[in-house]
């Protein structure tokens, strides 16, 4: 068994999944355990990890961003935490509209709490902007503006889906 050598993770991409070490006198391949491979996840972060597509790094950083709402400090009875119902249901139509695209380089500019429970996701494209407003009982709020032209729409994830390619440029 080789020595323990620290490892400096710092600005290096890792494939958390399968890591080959080696040692000077022989090669070797070892499995992580899910608890080491979990260690290695927080030390190294998401921002570091070898995705294997553009749809799992797009999916994973928009599953990071909300459970960054989670973090129960940010929050107190003036400032509420988004609900469970509010979390959930941005999730879903976030990743069912996600998972329907070609194009994964879009990603929200913010995803806040409201603080009265809800959730807001916003996207920017020079003057076109893009939000999806979740409430804290779950009910959404597509809404779309180009300079001094605005709307709400129906929040569905077909509409979601076109407005993602209105947002790059396309047009309806």
């Amino acid at each position: 068994m080789a020595d323990a050598v620290p490892y400096n993770y710092q600005n290096t991409f890792v494939d958390i999944a399968y890591v080959r070490t080696s040692s000077a006198s022989d090669g070797f391949s070892v499995e992580l355990s899910k608890i080491i491979e979990q260690t290695l996840r927080e030390a190294v972060g998401f921002r570091h990890y070898a995705f294997e597509d553009k749809q799992q790094e797009t999916e994973t950083q928009l599953l990071v961003s909300l459970s960054k709402l989670d973090d129960e400090s940010d929050y107190d009875e003036e400032f509420l935490k988004p609900s469970k119902s509010a979390t959930d249901t941005t999730r879903n139509i976030l990743l069912q509209a996600y998972r329907s695209l070609s194009d994964f380089s879009l990603l929200p500019k913010f995803i806040t709490a409201d603080g009265d429970g809800g959730i807001r996701v916003q996207w920017r494209n020079e003057t076109r902007e893009l939000r999806l407003i979740c409430s804290a009982e779950g009910l959404l709020k597509l809404y779309w503006q180009d300079g001094k032209n605005y709307n709400l729409e129906d929040p569905t994830v077909t509409n979601l889906i076109t407005r993602f390619k209105w947002l790059k440029g396309s047009v309806i």
